[in-house]
């Protein structure tokens, strides 16, 4: 059987302590695979090259949900003769993704599913604008979410969830409404938005339930659109959290497998936790597919 690759992040939260825990998870499983460091950007390129070229498909993200987020964008560039097959070990501050299939944030279980686990063809969303074209597994944001994501990856990966929480604390005086124009399949929405969030899976910022509706199989895109005053930000907040915001009048949803957001004035915009420009931004799902083993 060909073994597991699993591409450990050093610069995860968990950091250098990462690939000692995953190995001796692996081991209690007995589970082929062969823990590869992967220090910067250019160098896990190059690994899924190299894996790519040699016919290796069997590959693991071993960090947060960044680290998943350059995973994929890389399988997505390349040429395989066999599809990959994708693990997700957590090792990083977060791990939203894994909640949508209910495993969370512990290493030991997150490789029981690579051995217990089916795979899963999901979709991959698009998220194109100034910066080109950007792969996404998770959710897509502009706005008031897309500042947070800013102000987090300023903030020590030991803070774990909280992490989120304390980024929401630290940019929040700097948060805008936008008049914003949303055009999800036959739908659109005009008028002030505090945020706008385009969902493939069900979870983001450390544990927030922001789709509970959204299916990563469906070909969908969950949308919505947040209008809430700063005022109503932490009432709202906790109705996410539960997943329980979506009759909350101050949520507009959208459902389409494409997307365009518009704003009046430049919007930051981030995918999976990473800010990657400004908007205009248009979102789609319907580019690809990956095998998820879950």
């Amino acid at each position: 059987m060909n073994p597991w690759q699993v591409l450990v992040n050093p610069r995860a939260a968990r950091g250098r302590s990462a690939p000692a825990k995953i190995e001796a998870a692996l081991e209690a499983r007995s589970l082929p695979a062969e823990v590869v460091v992967v220090d910067g950007r250019a160098m896990l390129q190059s690994t899924i090259r190299a894996a790519a070229t040699a016919g290796r498909h069997r590959l693991v993200a071993a960090g947060g949900d960044g680290t998943v987020n350059l995973v994929v964008n890389e399988i997505m560039a390349q040429s395989w003769e066999t599809p990959p097959l994708l693990g997700i070990i957590p090792a990083g501050s977060g791990c939203d993704l894994l909640r949508t299939f209910g495993i969370g944030p512990d290493i030991h279980r997150a490789v029981d599913r690579l051995v217990e686990g089916s795979p899963y063809s999901v979709d991959v969303g698009l998220a194109i604008g100034e910066w080109g074209r950007r792969y996404f597994f998770n959710v897509a944001s502009v706005g008031a979410t897309a500042s947070t994501a800013q102000a987090a990856l300023r903030l020590p990966g030991r803070l774990g969830p909280l992490r989120y929480v304390t980024a929401v604390a630290v940019s929040f005086p700097g948060w805008r409404h936008r008049q914003v124009q949303v055009e999800a399949g036959q739908r659109r929405f005009t008028g002030s938005a505090l945020t706008v969030v385009a969902a493939n899976a069900q979870f983001f910022g450390g544990g927030f339930n922001v789709a509970p509706r959204a299916s990563m199989v469906d070909g969908l895109l969950d949308v919505q659109i947040f209008t809430c005053s700063k005022k109503q930000v932490a009432a709202l907040m906790r109705k996410v959290k539960g997943g329980n915001h979506l009759a909350d009048p101050a949520v507009k949803r959208l459902v389409a497998s494409e997307a365009r957001i518009e704003t009046d004035q430049p919007w930051p915009v981030e995918v999976d936790g990473e800010p990657i420009g400004q908007t205009p931004l248009l979102v789609r799902l319907g580019e690809g597919r990956i095998n998820l083993m879950v």
